[in-house]
């Protein structure tokens, strides 16, 4: 065994984090102790002594007597389908035996008990992160399906060695692949646990571990070795350790995992399969979290910006920061990632790239939202070039939501200017980002202003893109750029609002957004439409006189055309829109009647 001067799951975390995808975790009955679950040989010896009971026949105590007894009474090895068929005549009733022994009752669900338990959620976080792939238990149990289905995963279960030969290749498991070895609860042909059964694969089977075993490191926690000789045997066979071995038990390991262990050159880990795979994925999110720009980083760059843009002149550093930024993420690998990703693995792809954007975006995002708000004319020019060259992607082929993604930072950097600019009124900065930078419509194949393409749903995808995107935006700009909480929730609606005019006009679609309504049924109007119609209020009088002086720092700077009529036509047609939602929003949800102001999504 290998000695290790660092705690095992420090280890395993930056093995994970090297190797995304690059071990495999096996899982014997100890790794359901805790979810009150008995083992296999448990459940076995448990229907035996039933059918002992049904006999008035004795057995006494011990782990090993019901077996035995079984063999001398029937002279032959017990088999799960065998013994429910003692047991009960009906599949119905032989069903719901054997449901019994894994799935909980009202009184075991109130107290938590055949239920995913820490280990089964410590593996779904490591699934859902996309650091482990490949899962083979040899429990009966669907406690880790259960546990991925909680975190919004699709896995594919394995129970039968025949589907192992059309599924789909290991590497490409984004979702998780559960291979329950000895079978399930649900299919009791296919549940192996005597010693005959235990003693040879067929050839599936092998194939299969071959492979894991030659192409994974391993994660091994609650299973002895001692009764399953041929998994001993694969584990033996296998010559090659590309990765390294951790072996979780809060036991001295048996002779046998001893054995193995020595001969993967692995590490034992003496704690029971919750703790280690919970501190594991802990360690891997403190990771993954580190690699994000350190807040106390943004900060000192933000406090260093201020004193850059007050010194007057060229501010280089700055300058040299945001271009720099905009390069990388301009030539960051997920902008040419695949986008052909199986369907069943999408949601989790779509979160992890979502993701990593966002980790990658803070710098430029916080520091470009300082520029536009303090800034001018002259310090604009660092990086209002980046909204173009960010929304600027190619065509590829693949699933749609993961090529709008590819726009991801266009629209984190165009939300955080936008709305820094609006904070501070500078309002010709506000109708140039709206306006100037030019996008290609993948739809329409047709050239649009960058800020109608750049929505929070068509960058991201999902219903809760807005509201996302606002949460995340907050704590960069508030304090550092805006005074306030208030400050940046008025900011942002506002920008927002005017951006949806834009989207409006170009005739692209019109997604729900995180703005608060006003008003009654039939007439709610986002508070930012007030707002404006307060800010163009003057104009639309002077123009009723004299059209010409219908002027405002927003239509002089060219805001859809700086046409006022044009503005109010597109107001009144995405008013419109937001009155439907919400009454859509309500019917669905059975409410008869809501005063404002609220947020168009909220379930209140």
């Amino acid at each position: 065994m290998v000695d290790q001067s660092t705690e095992p799951h420090v280890n395993l975390a930056f093995g994970l984090q090297a190797v995304p995808g690059g071990y495999a975790v096996l899982f014997g009955a100890g790794a359901s102790v805790s979810a009150g679950m008995l083992s296999a040989w448990g459940v076995q010896c448990d229907l035996i002594r039933k059918i002992a009971d049904m006999e008035d026949a004795d057995i006494p105590d011990g782990d090993d007597a019901p077996y035995d007894w079984y063999v001398e009474r029937f002279g032959k090895e017990p088999a799960y389908d065998t013994l429910l068929d003692d047991l009960s005549k009906t599949p119905s009733g032989r069903q719901a035996l054997l449901r019994s022994y894994f799935e909980p009752n009202e009184t075991e669900r109130e107290d938590g008990l055949k239920q995913p338990a820490d280990v089964h959620r410590a593996l779904a976080r490591l699934v859902a992160s996309g650091h482990i792939r490949v899962i083979i238990t040899l429990n009966f149990d669907h406690l880790i399906e259960d546990a991925l289905r909680e975190a919004g995963l699709r896995p594919t279960v394995i129970s039968r060695p025949s589907a192992l030969t059309g599924m789909l290749p290991l590497h490409a498991q984004r979702q998780g692949v559960v291979v329950h070895l000895h079978g399930d609860y649900l299919h009791p042909d296919t549940m192996l646990n005597t010693p005959d059964e235990l003693k040879e694969y067929g050839e599936e089977t092998n194939k299969f571990l071959n492979q894991v075993f030659d192409e994974y490191g391993l994660i091994i926690a609650g299973w002895s070795a001692k009764y399953d000789p041929a998994l001993v045997t694969a584990l033996e066979r296998c010559p090659t350790r590309r990765f390294d071995t951790y072996w979780a038990d809060p036991y001295t390991l048996s002779p046998e995992a001893n054995e193995l262990l020595q001969q993967r050159q692995g590490t034992y880990v003496p704690a029971t399969a919750d703790t280690f795979l919970t501190r594991t994925a802990d360690a891997v999110t403190a990771l993954t979290e580190s690699r994000r720009t350190n807040p106390r980083n943004i900060a000192t760059a933000i406090a260093t910006a201020k004193r850059d843009l007050r010194g007057g002149g060229l501010a280089i550093n700055l300058h040299d920061t945001l271009r720099r930024e905009t390069a990388r993420l301009a030539d960051h690998p997920l902008r040419t990632a695949t986008c052909a990703v199986p369907q069943p693995e999408v949601d989790a792809e779509l979160e992890r790239r979502t993701t990593e954007w966002e980790a990658e975006a803070e710098l430029l995002v916080a520091l470009a939202a300082l520029t536009a708000y303090w800034g001018d004319e002259s310090t604009d020019r660092y990086w209002f070039a980046g909204v173009e060259r960010l929304a600027t992607a190619t065509e590829a082929s693949g699933l749609t939501v993961l090529i709008d993604l590819r726009r991801a930072p266009a629209t984190l950097l165009l939300h955080s200017v936008g709305v820094a600019a609006t904070a501070a009124e500078r309002w010709p900065l506000v109708a140039r980002l709206l306006t100037g930078p030019r996008a290609h419509s993948f739809i329409n194949r047709k050239e649009h202003p960058a800020a109608a393409l750049l929505g929070p749903y068509g960058a991201f995808g999902l219903p809760t893109s807005s509201s996302r995107l606002h949460h995340y935006l907050k704590p960069l700009l508030t304090g550092h750029v805006v005074a306030d909480e208030s400050a940046f929730i008025d900011a942002w609606e506002r920008f927002e609002y005017l951006r949806l005019l834009v989207q409006q006009d170009t005739r692209q679609y019109i997604e729900g957004n995180y703005l608060r309504v006003s008003g009654l049924r039939g007439d709610y109007r986002p508070l930012a439409s007030n707002w404006l119609d307060r800010e163009l209020g003057p104009c639309r009088e002077e123009a009723i006189f004299e059209p010409s002086n219908a002027e405002h720092p927003l239509l002089r700077a060219g805001f859809l055309g700086g046409d006022l009529s044009r503005v109010t036509t597109a107001q009144k047609m995405v008013d419109n829109e937001i009155t439907q939602w919400v009454h859509q929003i309500d019917a669905t949800a059975g409410r008869i009647f809501r005063s404002g102001p609220f947020y168009i999504n909220d379930p209140s």
